[in-house]
């Protein structure tokens, strides 16, 4: 039963495997042991994590890193999938834009945005969270979304044509990078959960949405 829950820690962030046999609710209690107890080896950094073994919904993994966030100084900036390679890269991508947007006193925003909250820089942003219909974001840098899109965002504020916006729910009411404004369809497609994608304008002019691949990252502006 001690080994219900396992922590594994690697250059790439941090593994929490589950035992498939045991209870949401128990591995619940046990996560929140463990971590309490693992708080000063595991210390103040930010960090990615991805789950194994016992398979969660969306709501049950936001509890678990809501009960690390509780117990122990890590922050988590990003949720991976530690079988999806994409994702790794993107992760990879994030921690070197939070880090330099860090130093360039970009505006860095920890939690979800309801309708009618709005965040305006005159350099990047990094939401560490949802951007929630009503919501709005708008940067004369780049914008990354460490969660769901799906209120209004401007990258690219001043004019810059080369920003992008990156997101790992990308269903945007309106996108707009620099000049260039894009809605989303008014017909409901099936949803694509867990997709990194990134919208840039293309060679035409056009803002153009598509999944994050090796070949963008090393395209980036960042």
């Amino acid at each position: 039963m001690s080994g219900s829950v396992v922590i594994k820690g690697s250059r790439n962030g941090i593994t929490l495997v589950l035992d498939e046999n045991e209870s949401y609710e128990v591995l619940k209690e046990k996560v929140e042991k463990k971590f309490k107890d693992s708080a000063k080896f595991l210390g103040n950094a930010k960090t990615a994590l991805s789950f194994d073994g016992k398979k969660l919904t969306d709501e049950q993994k936001d509890e678990i890193i809501k009960i690390i966030s509780d117990n122990t100084e890590l922050e988590i900036v990003c949720l991976i999938d530690h079988s999806d390679e994409a994702n790794e890269v993107f992760k990879n991508a994030i921690e070197k834009q939070v880090m330099e947007a860090t130093a360039s006193n970009a505006r860095i925003h920890k939690g979800n945005l309801r309708s009618g909250q709005a965040i305006e820089s005159d350099t990047g942003i990094v939401v560490l969270g949802d951007v929630n219909p009503g919501a709005s974001l708008v940067s004369k840098g780049n914008i990354i979304v460490l969660g769901s899109l799906r209120g209004t965002v401007w990258a690219g504020a001043g004019g810059n044509t080369s920003c992008f916006v990156l997101s790992t729910d990308m269903t945007p009411m309106q996108i707009r990078i620099a000049d260039t404004i894009a809605r989303s369809p008014d017909r409901k497609e099936a949803r694509e959960q867990n997709t990194l994608k990134i919208a840039v304008l293309d060679e035409n002019g056009s803002i153009c949405i598509s999944p994050l691949t090796k070949d963008v990252i090393g395209s980036l502006s960042l």
